[in-house]
């Protein structure tokens, strides 16, 4: 069965693209078939996948909410995985808001009647940094959702609304849904108060914090920056940054199976 992972939240700046971009990539080296879908208007998993930005070929993200579109074309990345993609700032992607709210069911019926999801092991799905019918639609159509969460300033004030969102899903449109839960990203552990942070959290809702968390997340960066994965930057400091996202990615790769 193809596993289908949205990397989700509903507040930007957390490292969804950054987690989702390396997930990729080690699935991909791993000798998985991989398809990303970015559903993120800013499109940034798009242009560090294809290298190739305002050249795509093949099927763009926005039609997978027209009903009975089945001419699925995937475009094939220079690593080998394969990528459903949206241009920066995609204004059609934009619009996918204003349609009917029954629009969320378009992109996984889509997917299933084009039988395009039996030739991948794992999807991986970059969410939009807001609530809306594109986030409510890749929950609809994933089997598993991992949170990437901050523990600075008020980024811990979306989690509660996302958790809702999440549980609303699962109850009116995907049952099958599973929250892999939070993972905490870009922690400084210098610093007492993301550590208190963290422990109020894990105390907050202990079954749903990852036990592996990422730290300062520089390297991590500029390895997205170059499309790369971070493990290919011969520096200490990135040897440090792919230790802590491996550390993610095989914990999400246990939940899923």
């Amino acid at each position: 069965m193809t596993k289908i992972i949205s990397f989700a939240n509903q507040k930007g700046g957390v490292g969804k693209s950054t987690i989702c971009l390396q997930t990729v990539f080690h699935l991909q080296e791993a000798g998985f078939r991989v398809l990303a879908i970015d559903l993120d208007p800013q499109g940034n998993t798009s242009s560090r996948l294809s290298q190739q930005e305002g050249e795509y070929t093949g099927t763009p993200s926005a039609f997978l909410f027209r009903e009975d579109y089945t001419d699925i074309r995937p475009m094939r990345c220079a690593r080998g995985m394969d990528l459903i993609w949206t241009e920066k700032n995609d204004p059609e992607l934009s619009e996918i808001e204003s349609m009917p709210l029954n629009c969320v069911l378009n992109p996984i019926n889509n997917l299933k009647a084009s039988g395009i999801l039996e030739h991948y092991d794992y999807v991986a799905v970059d969410c939009p940094p807001s609530l809306g019918r594109k986030l409510v639609a890749a929950l609809t159509m994933s089997t598993h959702v991992i949170c990437p969460v901050q523990v600075s300033g008020f980024a811990l004030d979306g989690v509660e609304g996302l958790l809702n969102t999440i549980i609303n899903v699962q109850e009116e449109l995907n049952p099958d849904l599973e929250n892999t839960g939070m993972v905490i990203n870009n922690l400084n552990r210098n610093f007492p108060s993301h550590l208190r942070a963290c422990e109020q959290l894990r105390e907050a809702v202990p079954d749903l914090v990852y036990t592996a968390e990422i730290g300062l997340r520089g390297k991590l960066d500029e390895a997205n920056n170059l499309g790369v994965p971070v493990w290919s930057i011969k520096t200490t400091s990135a040897r440090d940054a792919a230790k802590d996202i491996r550390a993610v990615i095989n914990e999400l790769m246990e939940k899923v199976g």
